[in-house]
């Protein structure tokens, strides 16, 4: 079935055009959240907020997480483990790259599905905020972004110590998300006893993934003080109640929406 331009780009969420920084508005609801292809959508992060990693040329990420990576790093190596950087912050304009590279990966439906078994379209990246990291075991016979690499000494290392030093494993093995088992992805959220804005951000950009889909493991999210006392996660306060299926995952309709908007087009 064929959709008009018109109708497909009035479906389409806002794109992002290449020179474009789309900022980090507030989470929506979780009752209004789409996911496409089981992706959540993110934008993109505030460049004045993004660092290079000093340990890890060619990775970006928020200021307040490269703090944390770098200390993570630091542990690591103290017990003989050399963990690398597949790739950091990406903009949505790379993302679409990213997405695109292959022969069909933009250009049918199947293939786009295809793709976003492993990769989040533009605009439906955890990379985009500055917050995530793929993490790769260096010295090993595991390749770049394989799932051999939970079995690597730095994929054991970080499933025990990732959520001491505020990153936890977004896409586990058999998530509901419906997104293919990623032990290489990591988010950085802050540390249970972080409390600064840049972290609390963090959590209320994920509010959404871990309400549903949870990590695993996680961060234990801090907690707050409700009028009678009791203590609940920062993250949830916010929660609507009543409505807890809240995703809708679309497909076909999606595929088609993902390559008729300028955010998705092949480059």
């Amino acid at each position: 079935m064929r959709f008009s331009a018109l109708a497909l780009l009035l479906l389409a969420p806002p794109a992002a055009h290449a020179g474009e920084v789309m900022p980090q508005a507030a989470p929506a609801p979780l009752a209004d959240v789409v996911r496409l292809f089981n992706h959540l959508p993110y934008g993109e992060a505030d460049p004045a907020s993004l660092a290079p990693v000093p340990s890890l040329p060619g990775c970006i990420l928020v200021r307040e997480a490269t703090y944390d990576l770098e200390r993570l790093l630091a542990a690591a190596r103290a017990e003989g483990i050399d963990l690398g950087a597949i790739s950091c912050f990406r903009s949505i304009a790379h993302q679409r790259r990213v997405f695109c590279a292959g022969p069909d990966n933009c250009d049918s439906v199947g293939g786009a599905a295809l793709r976003a078994r492993f990769t989040g379209p533009p605009g439906h990246s955890e990379h985009a905020t500055g917050y995530a990291i793929d993490f790769a075991q260096r010295g090993t016979g595991c390749r770049a972004v394989e799932q051999c690499f939970m079995l690597t000494p730095g994929g054991k290392w970080l499933m025990k110590r990732g959520p001491d030093f505020g990153f936890e494993l977004s896409f586990p093995a058999g998530n509901k998300q419906g997104v293919g088992w990623e032990p290489w992805h990591w988010r950085w959220v802050g540390r249970s006893s972080d409390t600064g804005a840049q972290a609390q951000a963090a959590r209320a950009r994920f509010a959404a993934a871990q309400a549903r889909f949870p990590a695993l493991p996680a961060v234990a999210r801090p907690q707050t003080k409700t009028a009678a006392g009791t203590g609940v996660p920062a993250a949830a306060d916010a929660r609507p109640r009543g409505r807890g299926d809240y995703a809708i995952s679309i497909s076909r309709t999606g595929a088609a929406i993902l390559l008729a908007s300028s955010a998705t087009r092949r480059p």
